[in-house]
C-alpha cells in the first residue's frame, strides 16, 4: 500500500459512504476520485463511455442492497457499450461475532455485486446483439482482510494529462474530519437514516450536490426518533459496543463521526415536518 503523507492534491475529490460521483473526466476539472474505510461496504468504480460516446467514470461506496441497486440503475442509464468494473471492500472476510450474534453484511454485499456482474456481463458471439450497456472487464478484491491495514481504500486517477490516467489503485490518503464531512455530521446521519426517511433522494446521494433543507429535516427527524443524542453520554468503547456491528474493525474516526452527528442533531433548529415518515429499516448499526 502506498501512503500519501502530504497535502491533499489539487483536484482530489473524496466520495463518502452511500454517495456517488459520475463525471466526464475530460471536462470535470478533477484529478482523483477516492473513498476509503470500506468494512462490509464495497467501493465500486465503473469506467466506460456515456450515451453520447464521451468518457465516463463513476465511483461509489455502497452499504446495502437498495443503494447498490440505485447505483446499478444509474450505471445502466448513463453508460453505453462495454464498461470496466473495479471493486474493493466487504471486509473482514468472515462473519463478525458480537454478543453471540454474527454480522453477514459483507458476504451479502458481495452476493449483490456478483449477481449484477453475472447479469450484465456480455460475451460477443455470432448472432448475438450487444445490450445497451454491458460489463466487458472486471477486477474485484473483496474480503481481503482487516480494512484498517490497507484493504479499505480505493481510487482512480481521472486527470487526462496524467501518466496514470484511469488507473485504479488502493493508494491511501489521510483525511481530516472536515475532509470527510464539511457540514460536521450530515453525512453520517444520511448513511444511517437516509433510507428510512421515505425520501427517494436519500437512497443514494450525488456527492456533487449539497443536501437540501428537506433532506436535512428528514434525517434529523429519523435521528431524533431514535434518540440519537443519547450517544453523547457514552464513552468511545460504549459507542462501538452499542452502534457498530463490527466494533473490532471500525476506522479510528468512527466514534468521532457518530459523536459529531449527535451534536448536529442536538443543535438542529428546523421544524422537522418529516418525522411521521420515519419507517423501520435495518440501518446497519446495532
Amino acid at each position: 500500500m502506498q501512503i500519501f503523507t502530504g497535502k491533499l492534491p489539487s483536484g482530489f475529490r473524496y466520495i463518502p459512504q452511500d454517495n456517488y460521483l459520475l463525471c466526464n473526466p475530460e471536462t470535470a476539472k478533477l484529478d482523483y476520485l477516492y473513498s476509503d474505510s470500506a468494512t462490509s461496504c464495497i467501493i465500486l468504480i465503473v469506467v466506460g463511455k456515456g450515451n453520447d460516446g464521451s468518457p465516463r467514470v463513476a465511483l461509489t461506496h455502497l452499504s446495502r442492497e437498495l443503494r447498490f441497486q440505485a447505483f446499478f440503475d444509474l450505471v445502466e442509464r448513463e453508460f453505453a457499450g462495454g464498461v470496466a468494473v473495479y471493486a474493493q471492500g466487504a471486509n473482514p472476510p468472515f462473519p463478525v461475532e458480537k454478543k453471540g450474534a454474527f454480522s453477514y453484511d459483507a458476504i451479502e454485499n458481495v452476493g449483490v455485486l456478483l449477481k449484477w456482474i453475472a447479469e450484465k456481463t456480455f460475451v460477443p458471439a455470432e448472432g448475438l446483439q450487444a445490450p445497451k450497456m454491458y460489463i466487458q472487464q472486471c477486477t474485484i478484491s473483496v474480503g481481503a482482510g482487516d480494512p484498517n491495514t490497507g484493504c479499505g481504500a480505493y481510487g482512480i486517477d481521472i486527470n487526462p494529462d496524467s501518466k496514470d490516467y484511469l488507473h485504479v489503485s488502493n493508494k491511501f490518503f489521510p483525511l481530516t474530519a472536515a475532509d470527510r464531512d464539511p457540514e460536521k455530521g450530515i453525512q453520517t446521519l444520511f448513511c444511517i437514516f437516509g433510507i428510512r426517511s421515505g425520501l427517494p433522494s436519500l437512497v443514494l446521494h450525488n456527492a456533487e450536490e449539497a443536501f437540501t433543507e428537506e433532506e436535512k429535516d428528514a434525517v434529523v427527524a429519523g435521528a431524533r426518533e431514535r434518540d440519537w443524542t443519547k450517544l453523547l453520554e457514552y464513552s468511545p468503547a460504549e459507542i462501538l459496543d452499542k452502534y457498530s456491528t463490527t466494533p473490532a474493525f471500525e476506522p479510528s474516526w468512527f466514534c468521532d463521526h457518530l459523536i459529531e452527528s449527535a451534536q448536529y442533531v442536538k443543535s438542529y433548529k428546523r421544524k422537522l415536518p418529516y418525522a411521521q415518515q420515519v419507517v423501520k429499516h435495518n440501518d446497519g448499526y446495532a
